[in-house]
């Protein structure tokens, strides 16, 4: 399965918006971020408690995305999240002040060999858990969606 492809230049309508804030790009933030997010999507039931080192995964790897790739590691770049939900599904949107990067370019997530590369894995991990990754803003932006647990 090849990487997933910048399918628009926005995301589609989400439904209600139910979280969004703007962090800059401080890895040493990251873990707040991540309980923060994490705290909304289980608190809501919308994530169990059994999956929460999934959610946590997925969105360790989109936040390191965007702060060290998409804004090149510049603390003075914000990364902004947003949470939708709509018909049983929740969506969180990662969008990053860089230009966006080609989907062609990434390694194929599925190819065993793919595993050993410094970058690239975490589409493969995320693809695991949600039920659909995609791309907008030419790249710089993530939809992780998944339906809710509740």
């Amino acid at each position: 399965m090849k990487p997933p492809p910048i399918v628009a230049a926005e995301p589609p309508d989400g439904g209600e918006l139910v979280f969004a804030r703007r962090w800059p790009s401080r890895v040493e933030r990251k873990q707040a971020m991540l309980d923060e997010l994490a705290d909304v999507l289980v608190g809501r039931g919308w994530v169990s408690d059994d999956d929460r080192e999934w959610l946590l995964l997925c969105l360790d790897e989109v936040l390191v995305n965007a702060m060290i790739h998409g804004n090149e590691g510049d603390p003075d770049l914000d990364v902004d999240v947003a949470i939708h939900a709509a018909g049983g599904r929740w969506r969180l949107t990662v969008c990053d002040r860089g230009d966006g990067f080609r989907g062609e370019e990434l390694p194929d997530p599925d190819d065993s060999s793919s595993l050993l590369l410094e970058h690239g894995r975490g589409i493969r991990i995320m693809r695991e858990w949600l039920d659909d990754l995609s791309y907008y803003r030419s790249g710089a932006c993530a939809a992780l969606t998944r339906r809710c647990a509740t």
